[in-house]
């Protein structure tokens, strides 16, 4: 496994500086070979600092870790830290530069902000954390889970400790966090080592380009680079294609535990094994555990990652499951089936509200990897349709490493200027779900309850903030941030950049640079969506209020007469709003099946997916 230190960018060599208990130089007499003289072997533990990479199998970084402790004799250590930054309120900005002493000096005050880290998502969180613990206990070995910041936690370690993580370069504030661990390791005579890992589905060791300065300007480029034939239809490689390396197993066993280690911020097992304890430790409060306790989750942890995904490759991997569509002029890929009428790709699964893997959380926490899902899908029909998305996060991944800190610019990677509004009475009716266009509200009450939103709701609610009521796009990327089960800074932040489209330059006569108050486009996604749900099934399930519309108004109540409210019971105004957007007239078909903004060629109009 390529070591994260010395393959990214500015990050420290392994000198006397990074690594003062490896490379000294001190070396002493071994008893009775006063001829002979040895290096000598840092004195303290090995300690594989767990983060979103809770799992064994296919994990680079804990074979590293038990690895070298094997190697030199020493103690072992698996430490899991819950940073309270990612839990509690903060204003927007990274949390570890709120002032942007590290981006732009200049740039004005935060005003508004939330949490980092919903409790729906802490308690998932908590789960997963716990069943790794219970993996590791199978091997023999124990995890030790703190609440703490990890500069301060893992910097009571023993002295000449060695520190192993996975490295998270698309985060700026995880690399703070790192480059603040290891100036403290530092000073006690120990370090910190930085894997690449295997969160991404290639390694960074193999990429025919250099990220900084020479990644493709397109997801079509970056399929081309890696050696794809084309990526949008098909998985055929060239001869000299970017290899995607195998999974590796988990550790077979690990070395002895590290006695009496005694790190700041602890928690107890009794805490940790209930979830609300847990959730109190993490600082929520009463309402918000309430609220948390009573949503059911998805089972948690690697083995359910794993089970998840072979239940999905039994029933779906090789279906053709075909979904009646009757627009699909909102989508990035209208047709994109075989010959024999397989459809690899699926893209009419984007159609509807529970998408197609739905592995995206397990990926998030590092449960289950990219490349083991590559590889268990390999002989299946559907397995283009599966290196399809794991090339589109792959995508937002390098690009957060190239982009750096300006992926959280207001004006984006491509510094686009426009007007912008944060009006805390638009952005909380977008939140709540309470803005009075049916499709809008649904999505953001299920994710809001949820914690899930599938790709076509994602993008679709995210254009109504931006471009329809102005919003600042950072106010959308920020509460999805909080809410989302499946939160990922590289996938939320480079669909929200490319959403907004603020994530390159525009080219003269290219998308407006101010807000659609005409709302055109809305007018088109939620046609298309009323074309493919003429009774609203998915607008009932989540606005209650409108339950008992009548199926020709529950997409566009506005349209009904002080009549038709009173017999279905739904004045607007009282018992649901007015359209925050004002009223609204769908388009209801598409010659040819085409949006009339589509600038690329037909079948091929790149959009993120979620």
């Amino acid at each position: 496994s390529n070591s994260f230190d010395s393959v990214c960018p500015g990050a420290p060599e392994h000198s006397e500086r990074a690594r003062p208990a490896m490379a000294s130089g001190k070396r002493v007499a071994d008893a009775g070979e006063d001829s002979l003289m040895k290096f000598a072997r840092p004195a303290g533990p090995v300690v594989w600092w767990a983060r979103n990479d809770l799992r064994l199998e296919d994990n680079p970084v804990v074979r590293t870790a038990v690895a070298e402790a094997f190697t030199d004799d020493r103690r072992c250590a698996q430490v899991v830290v819950l940073d309270p930054r990612y839990f509690d309120r903060s204003n927007y900005g990274r949390i570890t530069d709120p002032n942007f002493q590290k981006s732009i000096k200049t740039r004005r005050p935060i005003t508004w902000g939330n949490r980092k880290c919903s409790a729906l998502r802490a308690r998932f969180w908590v789960q997963c954390v716990r069943a790794l613990a219970r993996d590791l206990e199978r091997h023999g070995a124990e995890l030790v889970v703190c609440h703490g910041l990890p500069e301060e936690v893992l910097a009571a370690l023993p002295a000449g400790s060695t520190v192993v993580c996975q490295g998270e370069p698309v985060s700026p504030e995880q690399m703070d966090i790192e480059e603040a661990l290891q100036r403290a390791l530092a000073e006690k005579g120990s370090a910190l080592r930085r894997e690449w890992g295997a969160m991404s589905l290639y390694d960074r060791g193999d990429l025919p380009f250099r990220i900084q300065d020479q990644m493709p300007g397109s997801y079509s480029g970056l399929g081309a680079a890696l050696g794809w034939k084309d990526i949008w239809t098909c998985t055929d490689r060239q001869e000299n294609a970017t290899p995607v390396r195998e999974p590796v197993p988990a550790p077979a066993r690990f070395p002895e535990a590290t006695e009496g280690l005694a790190l700041p911020g602890a928690i107890p097992a009794n805490v940790l094994a209930d979830d609300a304890a847990a959730l109190k430790r993490l600082g929520y409060s009463p309402e918000e555990i309430e609220d948390a306790l009573a949503q059911e989750l998805p089972l948690a942890g690697e083995a359910a990652a794993r089970a998840h995904f072979a239940k999905w490759l039994s029933d779906k991997g090789d279906s053709g499951d075909v979904v009646p569509m009757a627009a699909s002029w909102d989508l990035p890929v209208s047709d994109t089936a075989n010959a024999d009428g397989h459809d690899p790709l699926q893209w009419a699964n984007l159609s509807r509200p529970d998408g197609w893997t739905k592995v995206s959380h397990y990926l998030a926490l590092g449960c289950i990897s990219a490349r083991e899902m590559y590889s268990r899908s390999l002989d299946r029909k559907n397995h283009t349709g599966v290196v399809h998305r794991l090339l589109w996060r792959e995508w937002h991944r390098l690009n957060a490493i190239h982009w750096g800190r300006r992926l959280f610019w207001l004006q984006g990677p491509g510094r686009i200027e426009r007007p912008w509004t944060s009006e805390p009475s638009l952005v909380e009716a977008w939140k709540l779900g309470k803005t009075g266009v049916p499709y809008i509200d649904a999505c953001m009450r299920e994710l809001r309850q949820t914690g899930w939103l599938a790709y076509k709701g994602r993008k679709t609610a995210g254009h109504f903030l931006v471009f329809d009521l102005g919003v600042d796009w950072r106010v959308g990327a920020y509460h999805y941030e909080e809410v989302l089960l499946d939160y990922d800074v590289a996938m939320n932040y480079g669909n929200w950049v490319t959403v907004a489209k603020v994530d390159k330059p525009r080219s003269w006569g290219e998308a407006p640079e101010d807000t659609a108050l005409d709302h055109t486009d809305l007018t088109w996604k939620l046609g298309a969506e009323r074309a493919n749900d003429p009774a609203g099934a998915y607008i009932r399930r989540w606005v209650p209020e409108l339950k008992e519309v009548d199926d020709r108004f529950v997409h566009t109540p506005w349209e009904m007469s002080a009549e038709d409210m009173q017999r279905c019971g739904c004045v607007l105004g009282e018992r649901y709003p007015q359209p925050i957007t004002g009223a609204l007239t769908l388009v209801t078909e598409a010659p040819g099946d085409s949006h009339p903004g589509a600038v690329e060629a037909p079948g091929k109009v790149e959009a993120p997916a979620a």
